[in-house]
């Protein structure tokens, strides 16, 4: 029965693709236009869409391996056998295919048949109103009433991912550990909290489509949405004692073990601590290659949270120092070994860098933080008080960058229970409140919101309106505390209006900016409006008063001003997008989506389904097209009709967006018809020109083009020009000769390097020579051990072959700092290779700085990230070979 991950990967993704399923790519961590998450929680969230959605999805089944985070489970980590906040998704889907028959089915026969687990350790759960489930598992696969636990909507409803969209009844297959383990109670069965039965695999049925507000309709396209834990899967049928000792995190844990004492690793507490750093440093290596960097809101507050808690818990392992980042090339080596993760190894050393600059910020102040916690415990314990003070709550994160969330923490540890409305009310005093939401969530915050005058409101004029007078302020309410700024800013309000040129952010583009200002014969008042969003069925302005205030805001009337310049540029950048989109589309293929964008004044990105980057030559072609349409000056149409007939007229609807029954097309004739609710030009001539400025992966099989228009990009195309010309005058060549002259430049480095390389394997060599002179006259048998000057590896293995050449009956270990890294090259003579077998000698040389190496019985290459410990590493090779030799020579005597 026992499988690797790797194995377990294979076997479930090959299960699904015989039974219809086609591979998709995982979606990033970082989940594109779902305001509604931080992190992708399931392997579901990118498909929210395919199940909520009137447009027929592109796949009606589909399988995935997911990389997931969730901080619900975070103070459980390394408690529980189970418990992560970083794991991956194992899913099988269906949009508006087959139903629970089949999933109950394949679910069987996959862990039965298949992976070979003992049917009578597998118990079922469905939710308790859920009879069809129930009588597939009971009837239909035969398990018997007794078998099949029913629970509650807390077990046993799942969703939706983010509080809003695709949710429903699901079903959870439990792996019984065992009577020896968990709560013993003759009553102990799944759904239980304790360790016994364990839950592996979750068959979600989703069936509601579930709005903000909690209300539930069915959904266009109910389906099914499975999810099961790689590592817990890997756990049983591995016999771990836990996720963290499956063969894909133990090295992990090993690695962290090694970097403190072995003592502290064996205890309760050093068990625990090292499984949450397995689980930490590998979420944070996954989240910062995306992109996200610790930083007080939203995702960024998340990643300082999870960092900072590891770096705590380094303590327990008997860790010194700031130590995460060593733990980086760790997790990028048994996790980048997937293609789908092949961009963690080109973001390493990025994401080292920033865990360590963090680390090294939070260490500075940890030992004092915890002193000043302690020394608070110490007074509450003489006192028998059980509640920790908020004001030193604040303290400890005002002053030593301790999250709350960890101070609570530790103060639970102890017996003790944070202050939270005293926390609170330090952190309103001091004016220093945190971002520690993203700012979709700060804008429900709100206060309530005070009508001035009633009516219909939030009608939308601003395609052709950008700037409209005699508008009518219809409600009115104070601005988030986070949104409004800390106090000596400008006085911060919330308002709707009946009629409005401002638009709300959506689809990508940026929110309007502009003015709203009092018309004569009102109370003067004016405000600068900084955003705006929808709400419901509001179109919400935030506003900042540059003159006058809240109380004396009157319902109007109003000038409603939008700011002309960054209107006409992002209308630029919108229906520049909608052109390359469709070059990309023309160039590669209809299989070619829109996976994300953004439009605003100062640019555009555009995110697509790509297998690979773009060449030169597709990046020119691409933009050569869309300027020959914004040259031929195209009308740019748009068209009100249904969905159903904007669709059969070839308009590309947008997975993500949601759509009423009359949509409205955006269209360039012969060129592109997309389904759009966005400001754009009235000609493609208005754009000017685009030019592309990068082009990259951010997510495995998705690529990222960001790109500038018009007066901007004339200008880069400019400073290109000037520093051409800069370029010319610089090597003395005119424009046309550039090529040729920077050509002859590099051949001239090349001979040069070449010259370099030549007299530096002289040196080498001579170097190398007086070594094993000196060898020869003072050991035997005859060993070098030194440390060289190298320009490459190459070099260190043609000094070691010189080395077996001249010492057959001895050896040599050479190390060189090469480019900043550790290179070694053991070289050992056929007279020793069968007492001291150069990887064998390589290899643990390089041990003490968490270095690798192979090779050949004569000659062995090693390597290291960490050059700075050459000498510890020679000293520890000369050791090996010195205890190696005597017990050859002693073995010599005996016989």
């Amino acid at each position: 029965m026992r499988k690797t991950s790797d194995e377990l990967r294979r076997i479930f993704l090959e299960f699904f693709k015989d039974r219809g399923h086609p591979r998709l790519p995982h979606a990033p961590l970082v989940p594109m236009d779902d305001p509604t998450l931080l992190f992708t929680s399931a392997g579901m969230v990118q498909f929210k869409p395919y199940f909520s959605s009137p447009v027929p999805p592109p796949h009606r089944r589909a399988v995935t391996v997911q990389p997931c985070l969730r901080l619900t489970d975070l103070e459980n980590v390394g408690l529980t056998v189970r418990h992560a906040t970083f794991f991956e998704m194992l899913g099988n889907f269906s949009f508006g295919d087959y139903f629970k028959k089949e999933a109950i089915e394949w679910a069987w026969e996959l862990t039965t048949s298949v992976l070979g687990m003992p049917p009578e350790r597998l118990h079922p759960s469905v939710y308790r109103e859920d009879r069809e489930a129930f009588d597939l598992w009971a009837k239909h696969i035969g398990l018997g009433e007794k078998r099949v636990v029913r629970l509650g909507e807390k077990d046993n409803f799942w969703g939706p991912a983010g509080g809003s969209g695709a949710c429903g009844p699901c079903s959870e297959i439990y792996w019984d550990q065992g009577p020896g383990t968990g709560c013993g109670r003759p009553e102990c069965a799944p759904g239980c909290d304790c360790e016994r039965y364990l839950e592996f695999w979750n068959l979600v049925f989703p069936e509601f489509d579930q709005s903000p507000s909690g209300e539930r309709k069915p959904l266009p396209n109910r389906g099914i949405d499975t999810g099961m834990g790689l590592e817990r899967l890997a756990m049983i049928l591995q016999g771990a004692p836990s996720v963290f000792e499956n063969d894909l995190l133990l090295p992990i844990g090993d690695a962290a073990r090694r970097l403190g004492s072995a003592k502290a690793a064996s205890t309760d507490r050093g068990r625990r601590a090292a499984r949450v750093i397995t689980d930490h440093v590998r979420a944070l290596v996954f989240s910062c290659a995306e992109g996200v960097r610790p930083s007080n809101e939203g995702r960024g507050y998340v990643v300082r949270r999870l960092l900072r808690r590891a770096a705590r818990f380094g303590k327990d392992l008997g860790i010194e120092g700031a130590f995460l980042s060593r733990l980086v090339p760790v997790v990028v080596s048994q996790m980048s070994r997937y293609e789908e993760y092949a961009y963690l190894t080109r973001e390493e050393s990025s994401v080292a860098a920033a865990i360590l600059e963090e680390e090294s910020r939070f260490a500075r102040t940890l030992e004092q933080g915890v002193a000043r916690f302690e020394e608070t415990v110490a007074g509450l314990e003489k006192k028998r008080q059980t509640l920790f003070p908020g004001q030193v709550a604040f303290q400890l994160y005002d002053t030593y960058g301790f999250p709350i969330d960890l101070t609570v923490e530790m103060a639970a540890e102890r017996g003790f229970t944070v202050d939270m409305p005293g926390y609170d009310a330090a952190m309103k005093e001091q004016r220093d409140r945190a971002r520690r939401e993203a700012r979709f969530e700060a804008r429900h915050n709100a206060g309530k919101w005070r009508v001035l005058t009633r009516g219909a409101h939030s009608e939308f004029v601003g395609y052709d309106r950008w700037e409209v007078q005699g508008v009518t302020i219809r409600e009115v309410r104070e601005a988030p505390a986070s949104e409004a700024g800390p106090g000596g800013g400008a006085t911060s309000v919330e308002l709707t209006l009946d009629t409005t040129p401002f638009y709300a952010e959506s689809g990508g583009q940026v929110a309007d900016t502009g003015i709203l200002e009092s018309m004569p014969g009102v109370t003067r008042a004016r405000l600068r409006i900084v955003d705006v969003y929808r709400d419901g069925d509001r179109i919400v302005h935030r506003g900042e008063f540059t003159e006058g205030g809240p109380e004396t805001l009157a319902a109007g009337p109003y000038r409603a001003i939008v700011d002309a310049a960054e209107r006409a540029s992002t209308q630029r950048n919108h229906t520049a997008t909608h052109l390359l989109h469709a070059a990309l589309r023309q160039r590669f293929g209809s299989q070619l989506k829109q996976a994300g964008s953004l439009v605003a004044p100062d640019h555009l990105r555009f995110d697509f389904t790509h297998a690979k980057a773009l060449t030169t030559e597709e990046l020119h072609a691409i933009e050569t097209l869309v300027n020959e349409k914004i040259l031929e000056d195209l009308p740019v149409e748009t068209e009100w009709t249904s969905l159903r007939e904007a669709q059969e007229k070839g308009a590309m609807a947008l997975f993500g967006e949601k759509y009423g029954d009359r949509v409205r097309q955006v269209i360039v004739p012969d060129f592109s018809r997309e389904l759009c609710g966005g400001c754009h030009v009235r000609r493609t001539g208005e754009i000017g020109y685009l030019r592309i400025e990068s082009e990259a992966a951010i997510a495995s099989g998705t690529r990222r083009i960001e790109a500038v228009t018009g007066a901007l990009a004339y200008r880069r195309a400019e400073e290109d020009r000037a520093l051409l010309r800069e370029l010319a005058a610089r090597i003395g060549a005119g424009r046309e000769q550039l090529p040729a002259r920077v050509a002859a430049l590099q051949e001239e480095v090349r001979r040069l390097e070449e010259a370099h390389a030549k007299r530096s394997r002289e040196g080498l060599k001579s170097q190398v020579e007086r070594l094993i002179e000196a060898a020869l006259q003072s050991g035997d048998p005859p060993i070098v051990v030194a440390e060289v000057g190298a320009q490459g590896v190459e070099e260190l293995r043609e000094a070691g072959d010189l080395i077996r050449q001249k010492l057959p009956q001895g050896g040599g270990l050479l190390a060189a700092s090469i480019e900043g890294k550790l290179s070694v090259v053991a070289s050992v003579g056929s007279g020793l290779k069968g007492v001291l077998p150069a990887p064998d000698w390589a290899k643990d040389a390089v041990s003490i700085v968490e270095g690798k190496g192979g090779g050949k019985p004569e000659q062995a290459v090693a390597g290291a990230r960490d050059a700075s410990r050459i000498k510890e590493v020679l000293e520890r090779g000369r050791a090996f070979a010195r205890e190696r030799l005597k017990g050859s020579a002693a073995g010599r005597k005996s016989g």
